[in-house]
This record gives C-alpha cells, structure tokens and sequence, in this order.
C-alpha cells in the first residue's frame, strides 16, 4: 500500500512539474469548421433555432454555436413531417468551458443514453468520418432521439472526446499551438409529437447518415482537413 501511495505521488508531482514545461502563449488554430448551415439543402425546407437555456448555461459566453432545423414532407405519409436538427458548437477561449461530449448537453435536457457506439459514415469521395451514435430516451415523456456527433478540429476530425484531450495536450506541449474545436450533432427524433412520423432506428439511422453526407462538405473546410480522414472500407 505503501509503496502504490510513493509511486501515484511521484507520477503527480511529475505532472505538476510539466507544467512549467508548456509555453506561456499559444498560437491560435482554427478549427476546420464552417459556422453557417445552409439554408438550400435540397429537399429540406430550413429553419434557423435558438438553443435551450439549459444548454446555453452549460457554454463559455464566448463560444459560437449555430442551430438549425430542417424539414421534409415524409415521403408516401400525407400529412406527417421528417424533422432534423443540426447544432455546431465552437469553443472560445476558454475550451474546457465550451468543448464537451454531447452527452452533457442531452442529460441537461433531461435525456438518458440507452446506447452509444462509433460508426464510420461515408462522406462521398472515397473517405468516411468516425462519428459516436447515440440513442436516447427523455425521462419524463418518453420522447426517444438518434443522435450523431463529432469534434472538428484544425487538421483532424475524431468521434472521441478522449483523443480530442490527448491532441490539445499534444500540441501545447510539442508544437506551443493551441486549435478551436467545434463539435458537430445532427439528431431527429423516433417518436417526436404530431405531425412528426415515428420511424423505427433503421430508417432514422439511413435518413440521419445519409443527410451528414450531403451536408458534410458545406460545413467543413476540406482543403484545410487535408490527408487527416480515413479511407473509406478500410
């Protein structure tokens, strides 16, 4: 016991002492982000939004978000409604105050995860981009969500919140840069209120994929994204 006490306190101090190491000023890196949705997404009608408060509160006041709302008609349903709701969060100086898993956003509104997994979806071009799935189910009306997000940063696209960290860390310390990121979630729900259709998780799963492809080269600089993407059916 001891001896487990030395060593965690001899790895802390290390820790401690990087830190003298990190440069007193960072160079700034944009993230490879477009922060306009587009309003002429074909087939969609578009709609701008405003985030919740509770989301709201969770955010930097500097951080740059845009929300938006896109509709069709639902094919062969007279009367019923596709909705899917796109949301881009950029950090602001403070990153840790802005960049977050979604996760945080979906509880703050009252939402559970049932399930989470990555999947790897085709952005046209021969490339795919990892992106975390989640389904959720809200507490107290039941309301249920597909939902799939990623972090955009200046040169990498990731699905997980923990390489994002391990890249800030990288940078700061090996090349003295600091990059905004944004992260990216466009959901729709399963069993949304009237006119909205219920659709099962296959459907919404090919609906909400499929839509990210079409949309994913409008919100993002991919000149800036350069090589950084991965192959897609490799």
């Amino acid at each position: 016991m001891i001896r487990k006490l030395l060593i965690a306190q001899t790895v802390l101090g290390i820790g401690l002492c990087g830190i003298y190491l990190l440069p007193k000023t960072f160079n700034i890196r944009q993230s490879a982000i477009v922060m306009s949705l587009p309003s002429n997404q074909p087939g969609w009608t578009f709609e701008q939004g405003e985030p919740s408060k509770q989301v709201l509160a969770s955010l930097a006041d500097d951080t740059d978000y845009e929300l938006g709302f896109y509709y069709r008609k639902t094919p062969n349903r007279i009367g019923k409604l596709d909705l899917i709701k796109t949301f881009i969060v950029l950090s602001g100086e403070d990153m840790n105050n802005s960049i977050h898993r979604p996760e945080r956003c979906l509880y703050a509104q009252g939402f559970e995860v049932l399930d989470s997994r990555i999947i790897d979806i085709d952005v046209g071009g021969g490339v795919t981009i990892p992106a975390q799935r989640l389904t959720a189910e809200h507490r107290s009306t039941g309301i249920k969500q597909v939902s799939y997000y990623w972090f955009t940063g200046a040169k990498v696209i990731t699905s997980s919140h923990y390489r994002r960290t391990l890249t800030d860390i990288w940078d700061r310390v090996i090349t003295g840069t600091n990059q905004r990121w944004a992260y990216v979630t466009i959901s729709a729900f399963l069993n949304g209120e009237p006119p909205l259709t219920h659709h099962d998780e296959p459907f919404t799963n090919e609906m909400l994929t499929g839509f990210i492809g079409e949309i994913f080269r409008k919100i993002h600089k991919v000149e800036q994204l350069g090589g950084k993407w991965t192959a897609a059916g490799s």
